[in-house]
């Protein structure tokens, strides 16, 4: 199974409180397994990436910072990993890198460090539709009376007792899409405004658990399922999906032994490819070039006129192993290039 639509870095910060004047931060990131390139050790492909993480003051002077280098085998599952460094409490963010040893930079980004009044240990996890969101709290005088928590439209109140102690606190999530969104915290003693932060919470589903993007991966079959296959996977409930998918998929594995559906990914990124190309006046994945792209590969040569006098803008798609000549034309002037001989005449 694979998600070409998730294929991004992820990464989640945790302040963990060690004493007066020292805190941990824990990051803990999520690779794809396709975003690194991999290399033959040993009769066997390795990939090799560096994380760099420097924290910084309100002034923007250095205060620490630490590498880390690592090995992974390849695999069929993405990249679970994580880095801490304790760090002086007087720190106001951090600069996060990520490093394809192979590659290149696969990742940059500069972020605040959470800093709330009287709380530590703050931690979210989504476990189905469910989010929680766990944190510390450090409230010895009992001056904290209560805590609002607030997600898109959704909002909780937290009563705060005396003590240091851990809390927690949950929500649906099912009805907020796939995005990235702002935990909101407001810290009150009695009707006072005491502190407030703000937390980036991402919420990203598997596609077929998600209504919008199963309908999408559904219609992006049209290359390679027939109606009635795309049919029964669009009326198909989301208990069904998953298995339903994999049995589709199961009827176009050329190597059903293995772990990996190369068809399947083949496809996918066949779909990316179109839609990352053929999108710039033209329809993206639904386009006449995508379509013709999508089930032969990319042509072996193509022949663009795009500035011809006496004619539209045209291009020549030539695949000579199999004897293929395509004619797209631009007969709008927009790019969106339109199949005149839909099955291929020969070269």
């Amino acid at each position: 199974m694979i998600f070409l639509l998730f294929c991004q870095i992820e990464i989640q910060a945790v302040n963990r409180t060690i004493s007066e004047t020292v805190q941990e931060l824990v990051l803990f990131l999520t690779i794809p397994r396709q975003k690194l390139q991999y290399v033959v050790q040993d009769d066997s492909f390795f990939g090799n990436y560096e994380i760099q993480l420097t924290v910084y003051d309100k002034s923007n002077n250095q205060l620490t910072g630490d590498y880390w280098l690592k090995t992974v085998a390849e695999d069929t599952i993405d990249i679970r990993d994580s880095v801490k460094l304790r760090i002086p409490q007087n720190s106001d963010y951090y600069i996060f890198k990520i490093f394809d040893l192979h590659g290149g930079e696969l990742h940059s980004t500069m972020q605040q460090l959470l800093q709330v009044k009287s709380m530590g240990n703050v931690f979210w996890k989504i476990i189905d539709d469910t989010l929680k969101f766990t944190f510390k709290v450090f409230n010895q005088q009992g001056t904290i009376d209560s805590i609002i928590v607030t997600i898109g439209e959704k909002a909780k109140t937290v009563k705060m007792r005396k003590g240091i102690y851990v809390d927690s606190v949950m929500f649906d999530i099912a009805s907020l899409p796939v995005d990235e969104h702002s935990l909101h915290l407001v810290l009150y003693s009695g009707p006072s405004i005491i502190d407030e932060s703000v937390i980036p919470i991402k919420i990203s589903r598997p596609f077929y658990l998600d209504a919008e993007q199963w309908s999408l991966k559904v219609e992006q079959l049209e290359y390679v399922a027939t109606t009635s296959e795309r049919n029964i996977l669009r009326n198909a409930s989301a208990g069904e999906r998953d298995s339903l998918w994999r049995e589709f998929w199961k009827g176009h594995d050329p190597t059903p032994n293995t772990i990996l559906n190369e068809k399947e990914i083949e496809y996918f990124e066949r779909i990316a490819y179109a839609e990352e190309h053929f999108a710039n006046g033209d329809r993206g994945w639904r386009s006449d070039r995508a379509r013709i792209f999508v089930k032969n590969g990319p042509p072996d040569e193509i022949q663009a006129y795009p500035y011809e006098p006496d004619s539209f803008p045209y291009e020549i798609w030539l695949y000579y192993k199999n004897n293929l000549r395509f004619v797209f034309v631009d007969r709008y002037g927009f790019g969106q290039y339109v199949l005149v001989n839909p099955g291929g005449i020969g070269i």
